[in-house]
Formats: C-alpha cells, structure tokens, sequence
C-alpha cells in the first residue's frame, strides 16, 4: 500500500505544481496584453515576408514516443527545409510549456498534451496554425511521419 501512495502523492504534487506555475504564466501573460503574445512568437517587427514556426511542445519529462516525435520531426525539417530554416522563413523550435515563459502556448494553442504545432507569423501576429494531430498515429511509421510533417509545413511555407 505504502509503495502505491508514494507515487499517487508524487503525481498530484507535480500536477498541483503545473497547474500553478500555468495559472501564473497565464495571469502574467494576460497583464501584459497583445505585446506579450507577439514577442512570444519571435517576429515582433510589422512589414516583414511571413514566417513559419514549427513548434513541438513537451513537458519536462519525456516518455520515448515523445522523443521519437522530436527526432522524427526535426529529421523532416532538416531534411526538405535547410534552405528555408537558413533564410529564417522556417523556424525549427522545441519548447517545454512547463517552463514559465512557454506556459502561454498551452492556451494560446489549445494544448492537451505534447504537441506539434505548424504556425505562420506575420508582424508578429500569429495568422494561422494548425495542430498536428496525426503524429501520434504515425510514429510507429517513419516514413509516414515524415511525409506529414513535410507536407504540413510545406503548405504553410507556400
């Protein structure tokens, strides 16, 4: 019984914990206005060509699906967009959401768990994004994975 409620305990600290440091990253994020939410996206000058971000969000701890999806994806991009991540139309960015200056991304997405997010950028402003949701079907299909994410992005890259 002791060895069940160690883990029970552990795991509602570290979801109470969560759930704070969110709270106050929202709150945080909610005072500082549509400044903030530009910055967050990393183009904050207005007249620029559009860019895209390709995000994968994550918790600080990691199962292996979670690390494959990472590695599959920046395979992709590596792989078809080196010039776009060169001229800086494309950005490859991993981010932990349970780190405070990420947390906003959980709301600003409508994040329920670790994700990978196709975002175009305009003055700072976030146009359009779109959640990729078949890259947990497709993890166990690399080939499959690739494609996806591929031809995702290269339809915001367009």
């Amino acid at each position: 019984m002791r060895t069940i409620l160690k883990p029970l305990r552990m795991t509602s600290v570290a979801v109470l914990a969560i759930t704070i440091v969110t709270s106050l990253a929202l709150g945080v994020s909610a005072e500082t206005g549509k400044a903030g939410s530009e910055n967050a996206v990393g183009n904050d000058s207005a007249g620029t060509k559009p860019e895209v971000v390709l995000y994968y969000f994550h918790g600080t701890r990691r199962c292996n699906t979670c690390q494959t999806i990472e590695s599959y994806t920046q395979e992709a991009v590596e792989g078809k967009f080196k010039d776009a991540l060169q001229a800086g139309t494309l950005t490859w960015s991993p981010l932990n959401t349970e780190e405070s200056e990420n947390a906003h991304f959980v709301k600003d997405f409508e994040l329920v768990s670790s994700s990978l997010v196709v975002v175009e950028v305009d003055g700072g402003e976030v146009v359009r994004h779109q959640v990729l949701q078949e890259v947990w079907t497709l993890v166990r299909d690399k080939p499959g994975f690739i494609e996806y994410v591929q031809k995702s992005v290269g339809e915001y890259l367009e």
